[in-house]
């Protein structure tokens, strides 16, 4: 099994939709894949057209074990969801011992081949819980000043993690709402690739279908298979960037 965190300190950045799609992705794979919602405000139940619920806090708090918490959303696609009930997760793990690891050993047991944990944009107790778990983290990011910031504070968090003894197998930064004819955007994607080099991974074009695809409570794969987000951008006969060419990276740090 392997645990990839999707993160960022800043909102607003595609955690939830990319953390959707690529766990929806893996399952058609065939890859036994749990969603676990680590944000009070429970958008993943939401993404699959259901009503949020608090999967995480009978996990965490009332002792449920994970099959039973576990919903299925989709074939070979299962979801721990979230409401605002997860407030009392953060204030049950800050009660209790070993607290940091709390989220890792609930895991631990599961029979799943990978885990996708969609991350609150908030550094507390949750969080830190999400990146102890996580052998891999996925940093998704608007290409703006405030959302790139945002991937600096992520690094430094992991950072001190592992200073503390946590390893990681790799992370990635995702470029979302790439728009090739804004200046800023070019601006930004070359820097973090003159800076990051492989770790980033191709960019997800802006889209606004993206959107249409919650409404509808459906993923991108269900409701517009052939949209610019999914198979990115057409260069003659290449496509470039788009969540199928990113799922193929996820396939490669699972397979390698």
């Amino acid at each position: 099994m392997i645990v990839f965190a999707f993160a960022n300190q800043k909102g607003g950045v595609g955690k939830t939709t990319s953390a959707v799609t690529l766990a929806d992705g893996l399952a058609r794979l065939n890859r036994r894949t749990l969603l676990v919602d680590l944000d009070p405000q429970g958008h993943l139940a939401l993404s699959f057209g259901l009503e949020k619920s608090p999967g995480l806090y009978r996990l965490v708090c009332l002792d449920e074990p994970l099959v039973e918490v576990a919903q299925s959303v989709r074939p070979n696609l299962d979801l721990v969801a979230g409401d605002k009930q997860t407030e009392k997760v953060k204030r049950q793990i800050t009660l209790s011992d070993f607290r940091e690891t709390i989220l890792r050993d609930l895991l631990t047991e599961s029979d799943y081949d990978v885990v996708l944990l969609d991350m609150a944009p908030s550094l507390d107790v949750l969080h830190i819980n999400g990146l102890i778990a996580a052998d891999w983290v996925v940093i998704p990011t608007r290409l703006d000043a405030l959302a790139v910031d945002g991937v600096k504070e992520i690094l430094t968090t992991m950072a001190e993690i592992q200073r503390n003894g946590h390893s990681y197998r790799g992370y990635s930064i995702l470029p979302t709402f790439f728009d090739r004819t804004t200046r800023e955007t070019l601006i930004q994607f070359e820097e973090i690739t003159r800076v990051f080099g492989s770790n980033v991974w191709p960019p997800v074009p802006q889209d606004t279908r993206v959107r249409e695809t919650a409404a509808y409570g459906q993923t991108l794969w269900e409701y517009s298979p052939d949209s610019s987000s999914v198979e990115g951008f057409v260069d003659g006969r290449q496509h470039l960037g788009g969540y199928r060419q990113v799922l193929g990276k996820m396939l490669e740090v699972i397979d390698g």
